[in-house]
Formats: structure tokens, C-alpha cells, sequence
């Protein structure tokens, strides 16, 4: 599995040192647990970092110069973690320690709020911090009372995105394989709840939407 991002495509001829900037794609080996970056057509290919435990989400913050990315670790045990390392592989650091979430997945950057989201899968939870690390917090928790690592699958969170001229986020919460009951929920600062907006976790439309109590959430479910 490979996960990517990239730099701005276009080619800018300078930097404020003088530098010819350059698009580059930055991606997983979650086997080889490597962080690896290359030209968008595949050559010069770069190793960036190594060692990683599982990693499975990225993303790239130009302006700063750094990388995140998430480690899943051992999905049985409450020890993944995530890093940081700058563009050119050097001062990397671990800005949530193993056991500071439980299994996370994808990642983003809400560069305005200097602020990282991800979601966390057998944890149930969609969480946030700073940029370095502090202030973690969880937004939102699926869990019920389920112990984690959670045995419903359809509890999983592993998507993520943030808008932030709406003010909005947005993660998908799955299910068992290939079983179209997947789920992508948005959480709004006015309602303070979370209301489904679509599904992109399976090839399937919805056909209805009904009314969860126990979530308080729209929830769009296949025929």
C-alpha cells in the first residue's frame, strides 16, 4: 500500500535562497515501513526516512518543510504513534509517542489552525494536536463503551479531511469487507453533532437515510 502527496505541480523558478523549486511526490511502503519521495513521473526516487511501524498516512507541509506521518503499529495493541521529519530527511522526531493513539490512519493538516487531524481505527476516535505534538485531543469517540481495539468494525474511523472555510471535518467510518455499510460522517461547530454528507467507502449509492438515536447522526445506508 502506498499513500501519497505532493508538492505544488507547477515549477516555480526560485526560492528566497535562489533555489530552483521542484514538484515532488512524497508516499508510503507500509511493508518496508519506509517514507520515500520522487519526481511526479517516478524518477529520482528517495528515501526519506525508515524504521517506520506500519505507517499508513501522509502529509506535507511545504511552508514548514515537514512531513507527518501515522504508524499504525500492532492494531492488537494501543501503541501507534506518529512523526515528523523535514522534506530533506533530517530532525526527525516523534511528535505523538506509541500508546498516544491506538491505531492511526489517515492524516491531514489544517495548515490556517496550525492544527493535525487523523483518524484512529481500532480506537474509534477522530483526534487532533498542534503541529508538535500538544494538546491531543479527541473530537469525536464511536466507541459506545466498546473496549478498544474495538471488535465492530463498523465503529472504525480511517478517513479524514478538514475544510476549513466551512469550518468543517469529515472521516468515514467502514465495516466488514466488500459489505456496503460504510459510512463518511462531516461535524459542523454550529451543531456541534455529526451529519453524514456522502459515501465513498464502497462502489454503491445509498438509497435512504435514516435517523441513528444513539449517535445523534444522519446516517446513509444501502438498500
Amino acid at each position: 500500500m502506498a499513500t501519497t502527496s505532493t508538492q505544488p505541480t507547477e515549477q516555480r523558478p526560485t526560492d528566497s535562497e535562489g533555489k530552483t523549486k521542484t514538484a515532488r511526490l512524497f508516499f508510503l511502503d507500509a511493508s518496508s515501513g519506509r517514507v520515500l519521495s520522487a519526481n511526479p513521473d517516478g524518477a529520482d526516487k528517495k528515501v526519506i526516512a525508515t524504521g517506520g511501524r506500519v505507517p499508513d498516512g501522509i502529509a506535507v507541509d511545504t511552508e514548514a518543510g515537514h512531513i507527518y506521518w501515522t504508524n499504525m503499529g500492532v492494531p492488537t495493541q494501543n501503541d501507534g504513534s506518529i512523526e515528523r521529519v523535514d522534506l530533506d530527511g533530517q530532525n526527525r522526531t516523534t511528535i505523538i509517542p506509541k500508546g498516544g493513539t491506538f491505531t492511526p490512519k489517515q492524516l491531514t493538516l489544517d495548515r490556517k489552525n496550525r492544527k493535525l487531524y487523523w483518524c484512529d481505527r481500532e480506537g474509534m476516535r477522530v483526534m487532533r494536536s498542534n503541529l508538535d505534538g500538544s494538546k491531543i485531543e479527541t473530537l469525536v469517540d464511536t466507541s459506545q463503551g466498546d473496549p478498544r481495539p474495538g471488535p465492530d468494525l463498523k465503529k472504525w474511523c480511517v478517513g479524514i479531511a478538514v475544510d476549513t472555510d466551512r469550518g468543517q471535518f469529515y472521516w468515514t467510518q467502514k465495516g466488514p469487507d466488500n459489505a456496503g455499510v460504510g459510512r463518511i460522517f462531516a461535524r459542523t461547530p454550529k451543531s456541534q453533532r455529526a451529519r453524514l454528507r456522502l459515501i465513498a467507502a464502497t462502489s454503491k449509492f445509498f438509497s435512504k437515510v435514516c435517523r441513528s438515536p444513539s449517535t445523534s447522526s444522519s446516517i446513509l445506508r444501502t438498500g
